[in-house]
């Protein structure tokens, strides 16, 4: 097995979320709860309420990008995906499609599965460039079966 997934993705997954929900949620309770004469601008409903709107959206977006990611290690003839918490061995021919987004040094890559699995019907991971070329390199028939199916 072989590791594919960066290094980033415990911070992307795990630690970045944490402190953000952490940090904003307690300010978002601070500025429903405190006294309205002690700080008027952060109580007046035309701040409070955009920035609960906004606290939402956030919240959502980082729920359905980054707390999604996955860690992937990768072999000859299956292939490992966790969420830090549980660990799934899956094989490549129940992969439908591969979509690759290239971010520097990093790539965001999504399985799409032929059936729903343990984590969902997609399984998206921040892979290294170098670490999914090299096994790429070593292992000509799995690189053949997944550029056979990238978009």
């Amino acid at each position: 097995m072989q590791r594919v997934s960066s290094n980033f993705t415990v911070f992307f997954k795990l630690f970045l979320p944490t402190v953000w929900i952490v940090f904003f949620t307690i300010f978002t309770i601070s500025i429903f709860t405190i006294d309205e004469q002690s700080l008027p601008f952060l109580t007046s409903p035309v701040f409070k309420y955009p920035f609960l709107l906004v606290y939402l959206i956030f919240f959502a977006l980082i729920y359905f990008t980054i707390i999604q990611l996955k860690r992937v290690e990768m072999g000859a003839d299956c292939y490992y995906v966790s969420n830090y918490l549980k660990t799934f061995r899956l094989v490549y021919e129940d992969i439908e499609s591969v979509s690759i987004i290239p971010l520097f040094r990093l790539q965001v890559i999504t399985f799409r599965l032929k059936a729903k699995g343990s984590f969902g019907k997609k399984i998206t991971f921040l892979a290294s460039k170098q670490l999914y070329n090299l096994f790429l390199q070593s292992n000509v028939d799995v690189a053949s079966h997944l550029n056979s199916i990238t978009k």
